[in-house]
């Protein structure tokens, strides 16, 4: 019975391991915007219960029929780093690690943007100058699509600046953020969503187009 038992269970907690409930964006070494409510997001099951944790706030949110859901944390000063876990009523739990509260900046354009810190002047003493944790990048995949898509259609997460990382990343978000936090000392989390040569109209909504 024992055995017959645990052949029924395993199959669950395997698949339950590998489910994600929240959205890619939201990773280990995540920031999220201070000050505000933090909008979060994912899939589940259609019609899953989703509870949400954020250091001591808590929150419920339902899955539409499409298995979307979507809920917000009260606003949160900066600080960090914080554990965010989502678990679904069937037993599905993400946690993610190393979650930090400050302004988050969206670091858009073409080449210029996109241009990074080996290739910019000085490089070398910037790279081995990088040592700045509470900065953290988040490279948006190139991607396109000639509708909305939920999801990013290739790997990405958030990276730490260190010598190691830092030297793919935007120079022109790289630079900016690591200046402002000189004088607005919290966490500085850069979503980078440049690509270099790409045509304006592919960054205009379509209704807007219209």
């Amino acid at each position: 019975m024992i055995g017959t038992l645990s052949a029924l269970l395993l199959p669950q907690l395997a698949s339950a391991a590998d489910a994600r409930l929240l959205h890619p964006v939201f990773q280990d070494h995540a920031v999220l915007q201070r000050d505000a409510p933090i909008h979060l997001w994912g899939d589940a099951a259609p019609g899953a219960r989703v509870t949400v944790q954020l250091d001591t706030a808590q929150v419920q949110a339902r899955a539409d029929r499409q298995g979307h859901w979507e809920t917000r944390l009260p606003a949160h000063a900066a600080g960090g780093p914080y554990r965010l876990k989502a678990s679904a009523a069937n037993g599905v739990v993400q946690q993610i690690d190393d979650v930090l509260i400050g302004d988050v900046w969206l670091c858009s354009g073409q080449s210029n943007m996109e241009l990074q810190v080996y290739r910019s002047l000085d490089s070398r003493s910037e790279i081995a100058d990088a040592e700045h944790p509470t900065i953290r990048m988040f490279k948006v995949p190139a991607q396109s699509s000639p509708t909305p898509q939920r999801g990013f259609g290739g790997a990405a997460s958030w990276q730490r600046t260190t010598p190691e990382t830092v030297k793919d990343f935007s120079a022109a978000c790289y630079y900016f953020a690591r200046e402002l936090q000189k004088s607005v000392d919290v966490p500085m989390g850069l979503i980078n969503a440049s690509w270099g040569g790409s045509q304006l109209q592919a960054w205009i909504g379509d209704k807007a187009l219209r």
